[in-house]
């Protein structure tokens, strides 16, 4: 029999450990399933399946099938899916050989999935008291394994839907860093073309409009020079990255942890910091076109790397949508395989679970 411990060093991803447990777990069940006894010739081949489901979760696990291609199994979540699905696909199948105590056991996880993963007006949403009219295991087995195998399927889903939306945040940030370091490169070596100067004028305190013109220019790099120079750009690029990581942080602040093993509150930070640089330029580019009003002139050098690290920051304002998008997608995805944790709806006197019969024979 294949077992699936790790035998190439250490691990170093979150989520194998719980795979691992969960597999050794569930094949102890198959194993007291074969050890108790009493199976057909179709309940041996299940339980041969099971372990089978088992051996290609742990083995996707630990990166041994499919063979490891380290940026396209990340990207693509190939050996995470293969080893969920698999160690889904296993414990849903143990229910054929589950006796009815044990199936009742499993009615409250499987109901506290279900309610996570499917709506509310979802027709295959069930509650603990939809279970207690199946007294035998003949009507609770097929019902309970399709409850999970439903709940199963959906919250494989959201974690797909989990990964592309980390790919699309990963590849904006991409997208952006490239455009920001080909337009670094071009200004820094042609200043004039993108100039990020601002005339030094003499406002009056009194009214704010400018009086006079002194001789010069007020650059991010210089102040009082005759015209743009090369490292302007570099400089405020520079600050508008650090204005958009102090965004990041404060993102990643707000945001909660999750199980789940696509590191999404890292992908938005990630956009955060290449996004800074950029409205930074924009910025001080919408200033000096006059389309702030009030803001026609910057008064020196010092003002000019405020407002840049400012537009920086700023650019929290457009991605807060996103920061509230993966809360959202990770708060209903609190963990891969089960709802642990999550409050299932009690009766207010709990009942003993009986069939009908005896249910009605019982004293009140």
């Amino acid at each position: 029999m294949r077992r699936t411990e790790d035998a190439g060093g250490p691990v170093r991803r979150v989520w194998v450990p719980q795979v691992a447990v969960d597999v050794e777990a569930l094949r102890v069940r198959a194993d007291v399933a074969e050890a108790r006894g009493g199976l057909d010739d179709a309940g041996r081949a299940l339980l041969a399946g099971v372990r089978r489901h088992l051996d290609k979760a742990g083995n996707a696990a630990y990166r041994r099938d499919p063979l490891p291609r380290r940026l396209t199994n990340w990207w693509r979540g190939t050996l995470v899916e293969t080893a969920y699905r698999h160690m889904h696909a296993a414990e849903v199948q143990l229910v054929e050989v589950a006796g009815l105590e044990e199936l009742r056991a499993e009615i409250r996880p499987a109901v506290a999935r279900a309610n996570a993963a499917l709506n509310r007006e979802d027709l295959r949403q069930r509650t603990v008291d939809d279970f207690r009219q199946y007294a035998t295991v003949a009507q609770l087995r097929p019902r309970l394994s399709a409850t999970m195998r439903d709940s199963f399927a959906v919250l494989d889903g959201r974690h797909a839907q989990l990964r592309s939306f980390r790919n699309i945040l990963l590849m904006s940030a991409l997208l952006v860093s490239v455009l920001m370091a080909v337009t670094v490169a071009v200004v820094a070596m042609y200043p004039s073309v993108l100039p990020l100067c601002f005339p030094r004028e003499v406002v009056d305190t009194s009214t704010g409009a400018a009086v006079a013109r002194e001789a010069g220019v007020n650059c991010p790099t210089r102040s009082a020079v005759t015209g743009p120079q090369n490292a302007d750009v570099l400089v405020v690029a520079f600050l508008g990255l650090l204005g958009g990581a102090l965004a990041a942080a404060a993102s990643i602040r707000n945001l909660k942890g999750t199980t789940s093993p696509y590191d999404v509150p890292v992908a938005v930070a990630t956009l955060k910091v290449p996004l800074g640089a950029l409205t930074a330029v924009l910025g001080l580019i919408a200033i000096r076109g006059d389309f702030v009003p009030g803001l026609s002139a910057l008064d020196s050098q010092v003002q000019i790397l405020a407002y840049a690290l400012v537009f920086g920051f700023a650019q929290q304002l457009l991605t807060r949508l996103l920061d509230q998008r993966a809360q959202t997608l990770l708060d209903g995805l609190p963990s891969k395989d089960v709802a642990d944790g999550m409050p299932v709806p009690l009766p207010a006197r709990p009942t003993p679970f009986l069939p009908d019969a005896a249910r009605e024979a019982a004293p009140s």
